[in-house]
């Protein structure tokens, strides 16, 4: 993720290189987050963890339109639209206000999600607002990690060295067919309808399917070959929520800081930047003080919120029994 938002950011989707390199990244690394979140997802406290979604996404916003205004970055804000990376908050937010109802009919939900997902671009009125493209295309991945994520990996992690074999050389060879595809990359966002991307309905259903079945299958190779045990992946994983709301003010200073860098170094030296950059940000943002200051001051946040609330009801009711 980090990677890629960094080549984004000081390369090019139209440079063979890093087309390629970004092309592997975006085939499957939010629909893989999103899976593992359904994993994770639980339905106690839930309007504590929706309202620490809410509290991370407002301070973020604010956060990010004061940096790029202070460096004078031209990038579009919106009330309604999350700023760049942090849709995946609000994206968050939707997917747990269906989670009880997900658990409760969980062969329903993962049908009528990838319906959804499927058909979802043939409206052009959903689209970046409110993250709703994206929450409804990457929809059936949260579905299945919340309803069969745990059997999942565990199946996946103690597959034999065959099978792993076999999913990554079928991811690999996902990754080049959708290459070969030279289909616009913003087919990968999930965030554009068919009429926004000049395809017809019932190509575009074909090739959402297409991209939704690749993505599944190159994150099945990627749970067969994660490490099972303690270790540095480990860790980063356990910081990931610093780690992505923060690394895009770095990316973002680094491009200004390197302006047409694609044009100087070419592909192979992006690739290189990008490989260092993306690796010394994600393991300074794995510190343990980012992600427990994030996590501490929206949930006092959170926590004093419902107290206030909850005392403010208290008193109601008992200015009307007096």
């Amino acid at each position: 993720m980090v990677l890629g938002h960094f080549l984004e950011e000081i390369g090019s989707w139209k440079a063979d290189g890093t087309r390629l390199a970004l092309t592997g990244i975006y085939m499957f690394h939010m629909p893989a987050f999103v899976f593992l979140a359904g994993v994770t997802a639980k339905t106690s406290r839930l309007g504590q963890r929706i309202g620490t979604f809410a509290v991370i996404l407002a301070a973020f916003q604010a956060l990010y339109y004061i940096f790029v205004s202070v460096l004078g970055i031209d990038r579009d804000f919106s009330i309604e639209r999350p700023f760049w990376i942090l849709w995946f908050l609000l994206g968050m937010m939707w997917w747990l206000l269906l989670l009880p109802i997900i658990t409760r009919f969980p062969k329903a939900a993962i049908a009528l999600s990838i319906v959804v997902a499927l058909v979802v671009g043939a409206l052009d009125s959903v689209g970046y607002s409110l993250s709703l493209s994206r929450a409804l295309v990457f929809l059936p991945f949260f579905v299945v990690g919340a309803t069969h994520g745990k059997r999942i990996v565990r199946v996946l992690g103690e597959a034999s060295w065959v099978w792993k074999a076999v999913a990554v050389a079928a991811a690999l060879g996902g990754w080049l067919l959708v290459c070969s595809w030279d289909i616009p990359h913003q087919w990968l966002y999930g965030s554009f309808s068919f009429d926004r991307l000049d395809t017809p309905d019932v190509l575009g259903l074909g090739t959402r399917a297409a991209l939704l079945i690749l993505a599944a299958v190159a994150i099945g190779a990627l749970l067969c070959t994660a490490p099972n045990r303690p270790g540095l992946l480990a860790r980063l994983g356990q910081h990931s929520l610093a780690i992505y709301v923060l690394h895009g003010f770095v990316v973002l200073a680094v491009a200004e800081a390197l302006p047409a860098i694609q044009d100087i170094w070419g592909s192979a030296g992006v690739l290189a930047l990008g490989l260092v950059l993306a690796a010394v940000t994600t393991l300074l943002l794995a510190l343990p003080v980012f992600e427990n200051t994030i996590r501490r001051a929206s949930s006092y946040v959170v926590t004093s919120y419902s107290a206030a609330v909850a005392k403010s009801s208290g008193e109601r009711v008992d200015a009307r029994q007096t």
